[in-house]
C-alpha cells in the first residue's frame, strides 16, 4: 500500500500514522478571516488554506463560482462589527494595525486562498475593488515548499495569514504563534517526505 492510499486524517489530512492533529487546539484571534477559496482547492492536500481552518478560529470560506458567492462576500463587507480588507502583497497598501487604530475595531480580512494567478483575477473582481487593500510589514523566505511559486517572498495562505496576526498581537500571540508554526513545519516535512522531496538547511 502506497502512502498516497493509506486512510488520512480528516483534518491535518495527513497519513494516520504522521497525524499532526494531537495535542492541539484551536487558537481564538479576535480578527476574522474570510477565505475566498473554491472547492476544487479545498480538496488539494497540500493546501494550507484548510489547516489554517483547522487551527485559528473565527475563519470561515466563501466559495468562489458556487451559488450564492457574492451575496456572501456582500453581507462579510458590510457588517458593522469589522472593517473589511483584503490582504494581498501588491501596493498600494497600508498596515493591518493602522487600519485597527483608524476605525477602532477589528478587521476581517478577506484572504485569496488560490493559486497566485487566480488570486491576481479574483482580486479585480467588482465586489472586491472598493475593499482597501493591507500588507504585512516584513516578509520572510517562504518555508512551503510542496507547491510552486513566483519567488521566495510570495507566501502560502498559512503563512501570510499567521505573520499578520502576529503583527496585529504583538506579544499577545507569541506562545500561540511558536506552536502553530511548528506544526506547520511538521506538515510541510510529512508531505514533502511522502512526495520524496527533501528540504535543506536553507529551506527550514
Amino acid at each position: 500500500m502506497t502512502k498516497s492510499s493509506q486512510e488520512r486524517c480528516i483534518q491535518c489530512r495527513l497519513t494516520i500514522q504522521d497525524c499532526i492533529c494531537r495535542d492541539m487546539s484551536a487558537f481564538w484571534v479576535e480578527h476574522k478571516i474570510t477565505l475566498l477559496t473554491s472547492k476544487r482547492e479545498e480538496r488539494i492536500i497540500s493546501n494550507t488554506g484548510r489547516l489554517l481552518r483547522w487551527m485559528m478560529k473565527n475563519v470561515s470560506p466563501v466559495y468562489m463560482g458556487e451559488n450564492g458567492w457574492e451575496e456572501e462576500i456582500k453581507s462579510e463587507i458590510m457588517r458593522t462589527d469589522y472593517t473589511p480588507v483584503i490582504l494581498f502583497p501588491t501596493p498600494p497598501v497600508c498596515y493591518g494595525q493602522t487600519m485597527v487604530e483608524e476605525t477602532g475595531k477589528p478587521l476581517n480580512i478577506f484572504v485569496l486562498d488560490t493559486s497566485w494567478k487566480n488570486a491576481r483575477r479574483w482580486l479585480h473582481k467588482p465586489l472586491l475593488l472598493p475593499v482597501k487593500k493591507i500588507g504585512l510589514k516584513t516578509t520572510p523566505p517562504s518555508v512551503y515548499h510542496l507547491r510552486k511559486h513566483p519567488g521566495q517572498d510570495y507566501l502560502c495562505t498559512f503563512q501570510a495569514v499567521t505573520l499578520l496576526m502576529a503583527e496585529l498581537r504583538p506579544g499577545g500571540f507569541d506562545a500561540a504563534i511558536i506552536q502553530i508554526n511548528e506544526k506547520f513545519k511538521l506538515w510541510v516535512k510529512s508531505l514533502a517526505r511522502e512526495r520524496g522531496m527533501s528540504i535543506t538547511a536553507t529551506r527550514p
